[in-house]
């Protein structure tokens, strides 16, 4: 899964990219949880998503919202 960076105005976001083999791949993108509970990228509950969207066939992003 290629880690990637994300420019935007006020910085970068580091994000996690996965590709699906299928030509026309739904997309999805995984929101992490608010920060003041435990919300990032990594955490599990959004690795696990991330991850089962990925198993399913759907092209996937995750990233790290500034702040």
């Amino acid at each position: 899964m290629p880690e990637v960076l994300i420019d935007g105005p006020a910085g970068r976001l580091e994000a996690r990219y996965q590709e699906s083999k299928a030509a026309a791949a739904p997309v999805a993108v995984v929101l992490h949880p608010h920060p003041l509970h435990g919300g990032a990228m990594n955490n599990k509950v959004t690795y696990t998503l991330f991850r089962c969207f990925s198993e399913l066939g759907f092209t996937v992003l995750r990233f790290n919202f500034r702040g």
